[in-house]
């Protein structure tokens, strides 16, 4: 995917979808309690850029 599907895609999911993908970067990177990764994602989903790096990290795992 180039940047622009990127970001097309990202744009297109819900608001529960981007927490979701929020959730699941925090909890494959950090060593966050579930709580936290919620937390987290709840303080960033707003914030496309945070969440196009996180998706884009997720593709490459």
């Amino acid at each position: 995917m180039d940047s622009k599907q990127i970001e097309q895609f990202i744009q297109n999911l819900t608001y529960w979808q981007k927490i979701n993908l929020m959730m699941s970067y925090y909890m494959t990177t950090s060593s966050f309690n579930r709580e936290d990764c919620y937390d987290q994602a709840l303080e960033n989903v707003s914030k496309d850029d945070e969440v196009i790096y996180a998706f884009e990290k997720m593709i490459n795992l």
